[in-house]
């Protein structure tokens, strides 16, 4: 798909690189013919119906693929360095352009570094939409490179909540109108349902959204191979990580949430 232009994954791209772009109107001199509309950057501009929905339709088609890719992952990834580490987004499309000019402006599959995504993408910015696809269409054209984890914004419950205003779902409605809107809510969640959880750089640095997860919660005999163990077995469906939510798991919640402790807090 890297060299087919007409790729949805390309294609999303390319509208990303519309969306980015401002663009002036024009005025043309004849009096037959209509001024161009201009829009600004980080817009869509005024798009036809048509067109949000074959936008819509492509994210919907490309994050079928990517929950695939996904889902046969390990729960803790193994990578290689050199590997670019990049926390939380946030819904923050034009962090991810600074992002993308520094670091890999001649395109992700170009550069000799990976990329590993900490997770919390969506909600509170405004563009939460336009960096799902961003990271989904480029994990769906370098899989081995682009490497997506889960934070604790990548369930329904948190990227539905009005108070981040907005969220997921709201900036979804928004862009799609409610019924397109909410099907593209629920596909870009399907990847989430499925992202892994954790990963280990080179056997020596460990990489997680939330932080390590409480010492009750692992094996006895706390070596690497344990915790790698242990991680793995985590269902890779897990639409519902709240151990508290029929098929939860309180070590996914763990490394999902676990924020470090306080010293006030008594040692396990």
């Amino acid at each position: 798909q890297q060299f087919d232009l007409e790729s949805a994954p390309n294609q999303l791209i390319e509208a990303l690189r519309y969306f980015e772009t401002p663009i002036e109107a024009s005025f043309s001199s004849s009096s037959s013919s209509s001024p161009s509309v201009g829009k600004d950057a980080y817009s869509w501009g005024h798009q036809p119906q048509a067109m949000m929905g074959a936008l819509a339709g492509y994210i919907e088609s490309v994050s079928s693929d990517v929950r695939r890719i996904c889902a046969a992952e390990p729960r803790c990834l193994h990578v290689p360095s050199p590997c670019y580490i990049l926390g939380d987004i946030h819904g923050n499309f034009s962090d991810l352009v600074a992002f993308e000019k520094a670091l890999w402006r001649v395109g992700m599959g170009l550069s000799p570094a990976g990329f590993l995504f900490l997770g919390d993408y969506v909600d509170r910015g405004e563009f939460s939409v336009e960096v799902a696809i961003y990271l989904i269409a480029h994990k769906a054209l370098f899989p081995r490179k682009v490497l997506l984890l889960r934070g604790n914004h990548e369930t329904r419950a948190q990227n539905s909540f009005a108070g981040y205003s907005p969220c997921l779902q709201q900036c979804c409605v928004r862009l799609f109108g409610q019924e397109a809107g909410v099907r593209v809510w629920e596909s870009i969640n399907s990847v989430f349902d499925v992202l892994p959880l954790a990963a280990i750089i080179d056997r020596s640095v460990f990489c997680t959204h939330g932080g390590i997860p409480k010492p009750s919660l692992l094996s006895s005999h706390k070596t690497q191979e344990r915790l790698i163990r242990d991680i793995g077995a985590i269902p890779a469906y897990l639409p519902q990580p709240d151990p508290g939510s029929h098929g939860g798991s309180e070590l996914a919640w763990d490394l999902m949430w676990n924020d470090p402790a306080g010293a006030d807090v008594e040692e396990e």
